[in-house]
């Protein structure tokens, strides 16, 4: 999931924000958001007790923490490529 974020990322800083391409990378990254969380919810409604709850939490908290730093590189090469234009 995160090297579909990351191309999709790279996919979008490549082209126009205008284009059917940007528009379509941001959509996938969206949808796959989307079935992370779904995926995520019903892992969570599986944790028995307080203990089990707590460690999926740091889990979830850590791959949103990855995503941040996933975006937050790939907008940075955004920026980076506009001042090179």
């Amino acid at each position: 999931m995160k090297d579909n974020i990351r191309n999709n990322l790279v996919r979008m800083n490549n082209t126009s924000v205008f284009s059917d391409e940007y528009i379509r990378a941001e959509a996938n990254i969206g949808n796959g958001l989307k079935v992370m969380i779904k995926v995520w919810a019903e892992l969570a409604a599986d944790c028995d007790n307080k203990r089990e709850w707590n460690h999926f939490a740091k889990y979830v908290l850590n791959e949103v923490e990855d995503f941040g730093k996933i975006i937050k590189e790939e907008n940075r090469g955004r920026l980076e490529v506009k001042k090179n234009e």
